[in-house]
């Protein structure tokens, strides 16, 4: 019988690739990594999704015939049951059968999920959340995508878009959100909010050393600029990343007064910069939460960029038992 699993990580930027063994361990500490061909057209992003995993198998030297299944992390809308992608506007996926053409490639069963739920799922299975019941999951970064166990389960609702934080609003007169709501979370309090926030005030004349280390070039500001100003004790940053942790404790309180999790695990680049927004996070939190909250009730992700293709593993192993 086959030892290896495949796994697929699609995001808009990058696509990732991986192999694991039949007890979902990383082999080799080796993940492909190529930029997806984001509006180049179905058929193009598909093969270049496709190429991933062919490049994953020559560098292991292996054959399909040494694969047992496939694991697959996607954005939604999707249908997991189905294997179809629903609306990936980056991709020009519309509808589109993934997983059948996968499967058609690969002569091997096939398994989707949305990349938030499978985040939860390798955070409760092998990651900081491991053996417990309730996780909630979300990662900021981009945006703020997310996602639920529950009860060592995958909640998916009725139409596969349970768990989608980033799209709780905080304002309902707030910002246009691409999804049609407006003061979506994710406007606010992700990596591309905090970056839209710190160009706005760059245009305002606001002094900080984050507009000097990035030399007042709006296209240049970002979040390890904004980090390494706060290590200066700038007062802009460190105020910046203040209204983080207030924005992110507010949006996770409508998860715990929701759901009561036994965690909540944050991952995603902005996470890095924990140490300046952690405190306000949790005193948002405890003042929002109907749940008690305790120093264990947030946690952080050690996995970063691999969580998905780790929760991929774990799907399609235990599906097919």
């Amino acid at each position: 019988m086959s030892a290896y699993f495949l796994a697929l990580d699609i995001g808009g930027t990058k696509t990732s690739g991986a192999l694991f063994t039949e007890n979902c361990e990383l082999v080799d500490d080796y993940v492909y990594t190529a930029p997806s061909q984001t509006f180049k057209g179905e058929e193009a992003v598909y093969q270049n999704t496709k190429n991933v995993l062919e490049t994953v198998l020559e560098h292991f030297s292996l054959s399909v015939n040494d694969v047992r299944g496939i694991g697959v992390g996607s954005p939604g809308p999707l249908d997991s049951k189905r294997g179809i992608i629903i609306h990936a506007p980056l991709m020009g996926w519309k509808n589109f059968p993934i997983v059948a053409r996968l499967k058609n490639d690969f002569h091997t069963d096939v398994l989707i999920d949305n990349d938030g739920n499978l985040g939860a799922f390798a955070e409760q299975r092998c990651g900081v959340a491991k053996g417990l019941q309730n996780v909630a999951y979300m990662t900021v970064s981009t945006g703020c995508g997310g996602g639920l166990v529950i009860g060592g389960k995958i909640h998916h609702g009725k139409h596969d878009g349970a768990g989608e934080v980033g799209h709780v609003s905080i304002d309902k007169n707030g910002l246009p959100c691409p999804c049609g709501s407006r003061g979506c979370f994710e406007l606010y309090a992700s990596g591309s909010a905090m970056n839209r926030i710190m160009r706005e005030d760059m245009r305002k004349g606001i002094r900080s050393r984050v507009f000097e280390f990035a030399e007042y070039d709006e296209n240049a500001v970002n979040g390890k600029i904004l980090d390494r100003a706060a290590a200066e004790n700038d007062e802009y940053a460190l105020s910046l990343f203040e209204k983080e942790g207030e924005l992110l404790g507010f949006g996770m309180a409508h998860i715990f007064n929701l759901f009561d999790p036994d965690v909540f695990v944050l991952g995603g680049g902005v996470t890095k910069s924990k140490r300046y927004f952690h405190e306000a996070l949790m005193r948002t939190l405890r003042a929002y939460s109907i749940q008690p909250i305790d120093d264990e009730s947030v946690r952080y992700s050690i996995m970063n960029d691999r969580v998905v293709l780790f929760g991929a593993c774990y799907m399609i192993r235990e599906a097919l038992g």
